[in-house]
């Protein structure tokens, strides 16, 4: 015999939350995020691309304003490098031999135009660049070269103004060294001298026999036959104190022969110093007129 039962599908009354998202759309708002979220407002990303653009494309333009200001300056202070050195290596010509002054101003400016977009970042292109020549290598070979500009942002309508910048050379001209450009100094201290170390006499010429001695090596048994420049027999040297066989060592001008060429009566350390010093300890040499 066949039986059937009726089962009634009842709502389920349990809180499940996917079913309650699905069931209770009246529940969205309520859990809403507190900033932009793109799960809850519609259009929330083309938002938030469009505030994060501008910020990126400033920071990729700052950075390359950066970078092309760093070869604007390296070109420029390579441009100063190089007139400088052309001026002063003219700078005797120009004192000396009256020859016109170099025009280092068009030297920088034709070495900037022979750079690729050398004026990019210029604040008023090639004009913006302000090259000065404050240069007196005519008197006193002063070499002095000069270059201000200013440099623009790329996004000129940014309330940021200009950043200006100088850039220098100063050098000296090859023009040598006189002693007598400075007449209020002494003169007489300015000669300079030469003295050894164990020597008594200070010296005016370097070239002195005294000071550049000739050393030549004879056997020991020919020192009682030879004789020195002024016909004088030479005698043992005390400090080395050479034997009576083998090599010894004489010098023309000298009266001793010596063991060792390296003995310190022979070995000549010269200094030079200032006459105004030399003469506190030192007697002038006989033979240079020292």
């Amino acid at each position: 015999m066949l039986s059937f039962r009726r089962q009634v599908l009842r709502k389920p009354t349990a809180n499940i939350p996917s079913l309650s998202a699905l069931t209770e759309p009246e529940k969205e708002s309520a859990g809403r995020a507190l900033f932009f979220s793109s799960a809850s407002l519609k259009g929330s990303m083309a938002l938030e691309g469009s505030m994060v653009l501008p910020i990126f494309l400033f920071f990729i333009m700052t950075v390359l304003l950066s970078i092309e200001t760093v070869r604007l300056q390296s070109n420029i202070q390579h441009a100063l490098h190089q007139a400088g050195n052309f001026y002063a290596s003219a700078a005797y010509q120009i004192k000396y031999e009256g020859a016109p002054r170099q025009d280092a101003t068009e030297h920088i400016a034709a070495y900037m135009r022979g750079q690729p977009f050398s004026y990019l970042c210029v604040s008023g292109g090639e004009g913006g660049i302000n090259i000065q020549d404050l240069s007196s290598a005519d008197t006193n070979g002063i070499v002095h070269l000069k270059v201000d500009y200013g440099i623009k942002p790329f996004l000129f309508w940014l309330p940021i103004g200009d950043i200006h910048f100088e850039d220098e050379y100063f050098g000296h001209g090859w023009t040598g060294y006189f002693g007598n450009e400075n007449a209020d100094r002494n003169v007489e201290e300015d000669v300079c001298v030469y003295i050894t170390k164990t020597g008594t006499k200070y010296h005016k010429s370097y070239d002195c026999t005294y000071l550049r001695i000739s050393i030549r090596a004879i056997e020991s048994r020919q020192v009682a036959e030879i004789r020195n420049a002024s016909g004088g027999k030479y005698y043992a040297c005390e400090r080395c104190g050479p034997k009576g066989e083998g090599t010894v060592y004489v010098t023309s001008d000298g009266i001793k022969f010596h063991g060792r060429s390296d003995c310190s009566s022979i070995k000549r350390t010269v200094y030079m110093v200032e006459l105004s010093k030399a003469v506190q300890g030192y007697a002038p040499c006989v033979k240079c007129g020292g």
